[in-house]
């Protein structure tokens, strides 16, 4: 494995400056005026004499004993040389009298200060309490020191520092006197024994005890003292430094032998915390990275393609972080460590790189086929495809984009989904194919629209409903898309199917997820959805509920060819929803649309669309299916039906509304049955949904009716029975049988035959047999038939009056008039 080396003298790249934890680093600031410390023997607070440095605290005190005092009050003093600028001295100061003596204490601390000089240990000097808000963690403290000793005393000197949370309590005092609470008590923290009982809840997290007695004497030394973590998680909140020129915590500061001053000095400069921002070690596939240093920043891996899970790192720092990143196009790996304090020091840093090798990673495919057919609609954005079939062994190909990519797939036989997985590196996407089932389709205009809101879509789609297997089916809705979104393909499976006199009812309650790219952002897993439908004539009319997010999605589909289309239930904006929209693609032009109250927007000339209960024109076209759930008025009427206008000329119609019959018109209803004539009473007012005869003068006499009231055909009944002889209306072109069909002015009979919409048929209940092979038509007060007259000669069949009263004779010697042979009207002249 090659390596390219950068070697770098890190001590100042690992250590910290900029630290910003501890101030006046250099001890170049000093402050102007002197502060106070606790008197532990009166249990004041009293001046300290002289100057300290900015941010720091001093033992300096009048040190008596007895009356006597120290010669030298001054114990932290500046200094300042040509070598270091200035620094600090620390000297100890001894005072005694009658042969015991006491030396007070020189040290610099962030806490309070008090000082007691005593030869009883429980009574000697307390030390300080309390310190600073902090939130770092450190790893060293470190600092240039001269030590001198005097009288080739071996005195310890102390660099001390402890971080804590929470708060200690330390009862401190001079033998049997009364006690004076203290928070944040050095020895209390530290767990060292002084006077008084220790209390608090607080936790020491880190903690540096280094005593040093010799160093390079008269010399300048560096001294790193490394911070122990016995929590190397919790954060600290207080800290506390101790630079102290005597042994801190013992009493081998107390010489009772000795008279004068102990001139035994600790100097000191340029005390910093460190910070670590290197890393200990690297491995890659659990081993070694071949030549690791921590001061080497580049590693050549090339021979090896990176995989995150296989490479690892340890910081050295207590408070580092490695941050890792990878450039797939480069195959670099780049490891950042960032000490503990890089919010306060952005060059507490340090970047190391790995090279690996370049791969050609994509995470996509570029082309996907099943059975050897690429999917035409493949994109590489795009995850979901449905295709119809069934899945084998080695159907699908999948090709992957990236030359280094990892394609795997996986089908389920439970969903009929086949998982392609493309796995480049950190990129990985899956792709889904859907094998659904071969369906009978049914094509039909489909509305979706949501509860309180406007109409998403009145779009053409297409249902295919499976081959029926143990009287089951599934229902595929492919392409399924609210508005402009796409949205993806609805499956609703097993749905009980069976026929029963033509008509196959479906029902099915379920809990699916749509299949589609957008399904898992917009939440469309496990959606509640109820499927009703209905099967008829080869048409398909179904109703799908969709609960989507506590909101209820309406979809509809009803054949092209259907009589309605009802949209009253939901807001409609006919801007971004037109009735163009609507209309388009179905192909009856008696297609009437329901909309709710208070649409705008719906121009007035505008025929078939019913805004709450009301149509401005309703517009009837021969010859193509009718029908409507619901009534409504319409305050215009056009039928482009032409009546024919000859005498006597009789026609059949059922309308969906009623009327007053116009004087240029006769319109009857069937009244009873004579023999073989069917005989019709006129009317003044004909009703919605009843077969009525007609004969007129008018030809356009439906088009000046005003104000109708228009009537619902759903369950309506379309049959007047008498004596056995339904006169029967119909709104669609069907198929009959034993059927009597208007013709010629007659009912005529035929074992099948069809009828139009809007026209009207005869049927006789019981036994056909029996029946006439045609019903003479006799409309009271009225000479109807004349069209079809013929002139008599010598027809001798079976001759009635229009009464109905058969007579005797040939035609030849009948008087003048109207005749019935053979059910048909003839002209004696």
């Amino acid at each position: 494995m090659k390596k390219q080396l950068l070697t770098l003298a890190l001590l100042a790249v690992a250590g910290t400056a900029g630290a910003q934890q501890l101030p006046n680093v250099g001890f170049d600031g000093w402050k102007t005026a002197c502060g106070k410390t606790f008197q532990a023997s009166d249990k004041s607070e009293k001046q300290r004499p002289g100057v300290e440095p900015e941010g720091w605290n001093g033992s300096n005190v009048k040190q008596s004993l007895f009356g006597q005092t120290a010669s030298e009050d001054k114990l932290v003093t500046q200094q300042k040389s040509d070598g270091r600028g200035k620094y600090v001295k620390l000297a100890n100061r001894r005072v005694e009298k009658w042969g015991v003596g006491a030396t007070a204490p020189a040290y610099l601390t962030f806490g309070t200060p008090w000082s007691y000089p005593s030869a009883i240990e429980s009574e000697q000097d307390g030390g300080t309490f309390g310190g600073v808000d902090f939130k770092y963690r450190p790893d060293a403290i470190k600092g240039m020191y001269k030590r001198t000793n005097v009288n080739g005393k071996t005195e310890k000197a102390h660099i001390i520092v402890y971080l804590w949370t929470g708060t200690f309590t330390s009862k401190i005092g001079k033998g049997g006197s009364p006690s004076i609470n203290k928070e944040n008590v050095d020895r209390a923290i530290m767990g060292k024994s002084n006077a008084g009982t220790i209390t608090g809840d607080g936790k020491l997290v880190a903690s540096a005890d280094h005593e040093f007695a010799t160093t390079k004497n008269n010399d300048w030394e560096e001294i790193i003292v490394p911070i122990v973590y016995n929590d190397k998680t919790t954060i600290p909140t207080k800290m506390n430094v101790v630079i102290s020129s005597a042994d801190y915590w013992t009493r081998s500061n107390i010489i009772p032998t000795t008279t004068g001053v102990d001139g035994s000095v600790l100097e000191a400069d340029d005390i910093e915390f460190v910070y670590y921002h290197t890393l200990k070690s690297a491995t890659y596939d659990g081993q070694a990275i071949e030549n690791f240093a921590e001061n080497t920043l580049n590693y050549d891996l090339s021979s090896q393609v990176y995989d995150e899970k296989k490479f690892d790192c340890t910081v050295k720092g207590i408070g580092a972080e490695a941050v890792k990143s990878y450039n797939e196009a480069t195959g670099l790996l780049t490891v950042t460590v960032n000490g503990n304090n890089i919010s306060d020091d952005a060059t507490s840093k340090t970047v190391y790189t790995f090279q690996f090798k370049k791969v050609d990673y994509t995470g996509v495919l570029s082309a996907l086929s099943v059975n050897g057919k690429n999917i035409k609609t493949f994109a590489e954005g795009s995850y979901h495809y449905t295709v119809v079939g069934d899945y084998a062994d080695g159907c699908v190909t999948a090709t992957a984009k990236g030359a280094d990519d990892v394609v795997a797939t996986n089908y389920d036989a439970a969903t009929r989904i086949c998982s392609i997985n493309v796995t480049g590196g950190s990129k990985a996407n899956t792709y889904f194919v859907k094998f659904a089932k071969a369906t009978t389709d049914y094509k039909g205009k489909m509305s979706i629209a949501m509860v309180g809101q406007q109409l998403l879509s009145a779009a053409t789609s297409t249902v295919g409903i499976t081959t029926p297997v143990d009287n089951k089916a599934d229902f595929q809705l492919l392409g399924f898309a609210l508005g402009e979104m796409p949205v993806g393909d609805i499956f609703v499976t097993d749905v009980p199917y069976a026929e029963e006199n033509g008509v196959v009812n479906l029902y099915k309650e379920q809990t699916i997820t749509i299949f589609g790219d957008n399904s898992e952002g917009m939440g469309l897993i496990d959606l509640p959805v109820v499927l009703t439908g209905t099967l008829k004539d080869g048409k398909l009319t179904a109703n799908i509920g969709i609960t989507w997010n506590g909101e209820k999605i309406t979809v509809d589909l009803v054949p092209l060819d259907a009589t309605s289309l009802d949209l009253s239930s939901n807001a409609v904006n006919l801007e971004g929803t037109p009735l163009a929209d609507m209309k388009a693609d179905m192909t009856n032009k008696n297609l009437t649309i329901f909309l709710p109250e208070a649409t705008e927007g719906v121009d007035a000339k505008e025929k078939n669309v019913v805004v709450g209960t009301t149509a401005s024109s309703l517009s009837l076209t021969d010859g193509n299916d009718w029908g409507v759930t619901k009534d409504f008025t319409a305050a215009a009427v056009s039928y482009d039906r032409v009546f024919n206008t000859d005498a006597n000329y009789v026609q059949s119609f059922v309308l969906p509304f009623g009327f007053t019959v116009p004087t240029d018109a006769t319109v009857a209803e069937l009244s009873s049955v004579n023999g073989d004539n069917l005989v019709f009473k006129p009317v003044a007012e004909t009703v919605a949904n009843k077969p009525y005869l007609v004969v007129t003068t008018d030809a356009d006499f439906i088009n000046k009716l005003t104000n109708v009231q228009v009537k619902a055909t759903t369950g309506a009944d379309l049959t007047t029975t008498v004596d056995g002889v339904s006169h029967i209306g119909s709104y669609t072109a069907q198929n009959v049988t034993d059927a009597y069909g208007y013709a010629n002015g007659k009912f005529v009979k035929a074992n099948t035959g069809s009828v139009k919409p809007f026209r009207t048929y005869v049927k006789v209940a019981g036994a056909q047999g029996a029946a006439p092979m045609a019903f003479g038509v006799n409309i009271e007060g009225t000479v109807t038939g004349i069209n079809n007259a013929t002139t008599a000669a010598t027809a001798k069949e079976a001759i009635y009056n229009l009464q109905g009263v058969r007579v005797s004779g040939d035609l030849k010697h009948l008087a003048k008039g109207v005749y019935i042979v053979n059910g048909q009207k003839v002209v004696v002249k």
